[in-house]
């Protein structure tokens, strides 16, 4: 079993393999260059923050800007990084389980056999492995960027903010995989999903902006997203979070082997 499970894991990750440059690269280079131009813009972008509303500033998770963290997690780390790596999460599971059904792949590994489980499990464990190299490669381009404009970006605290995304994103693979047991089309469970990632920070930054709706967050993996380039892992939310995607992927993987495939 295990080693089917990494036979397909292998395929899924040479199937995907553009996909780490094509998404590693323009996170990692937006990251270095807000990280570049820091130095340049420090005096003015602070002055300017320290005019936001307090709740305002705690809603974006802007803080003083009065460092280069600061200033990654407010431009890069609080919501496009997020953002873009879940919708990458569910486009690699989508790809693996809804795409090979639309293009007739799945019943070729099926007939292998592979039962539908394994491939549940291989298309989450290549996502999980593909959403860490991406992290990867934007960490480095962004020290790289920080290296040349002398930005004096922290190596472990960018390295705590980058990892603290991914069980974020793992989340919306598992709940991909969900949605395929829903729906064999990738639109519709790339659309799915994505509609609850940005609902999820939509939630959550309402939480934050009126406390009345603070109940809203606990609706929202936001919450305990947080703010590791300052405050470091949180090993709860982080291990909870992972949990939460396993569990999702499994549940996934139950109601995918029920479902009716020619519907």
């Amino acid at each position: 079993m295990a080693g089917q499970v990494a036979a397909l894991v292998s395929s899924h990750l040479r199937d995907r393999r553009r996909s780490l440059l094509a998404w590693g690269l323009p996170l990692g280079l937006m990251s270095a260059f807000i990280v570049a131009i820091f130095p340049s813009v420090e005096d003015s972008i602070s002055k300017v923050v320290g005019k936001y509303p307090a709740g305002l500033k705690e809603a974006f998770g802007i803080g003083r800007l009065s460092n280069v963290e600061q200033y990654l997690h407010a431009e890069m780390l609080s919501l496009i990084v997020p953002l873009a790596l879940g919708y990458l999460a569910v486009r690699a599971v989508g790809s693996g389980l809804a795409g090979a059904a639309e293009s007739g792949r799945l019943d070729v590994l099926l007939s292998a056999p592979v039962s539908r489980r394994r491939l549940c499990a291989a298309g989450f464990l290549a996502t999980a492995i593909e959403l860490a190299v991406v992290l990867a490669i934007s960490y480095l381009l962004t020290m790289l960027g920080s290296v040349l404009a002398g930005a004096g970006l922290a190596a472990g605290p960018a390295a705590a903010g980058f990892a603290g995304v991914w069980p974020l994103a793992l989340l919306f693979a598992g709940l991909g995989i969900v949605a395929c047991a829903w729906s064999l089309r990738t639109s519709v469970v790339t659309g799915a999903v994505a509609g609850v990632l940005v609902g999820m920070y939509v939630a959550d930054l309402i939480g934050k902006l009126d406390p009345g709706f603070d109940w809203l967050r606990y609706a929202s993996v936001f919450k305990y997203y947080g703010n590791a380039i300052e405050n470091g892992i949180e090993p709860v939310a982080f291990l909870g979070v992972t949990a939460a995607a396993i569990v999702c992927a499994a549940l996934g993987a139950w109601l995918f082997e029920r479902r009716d495939l020619s519907a």
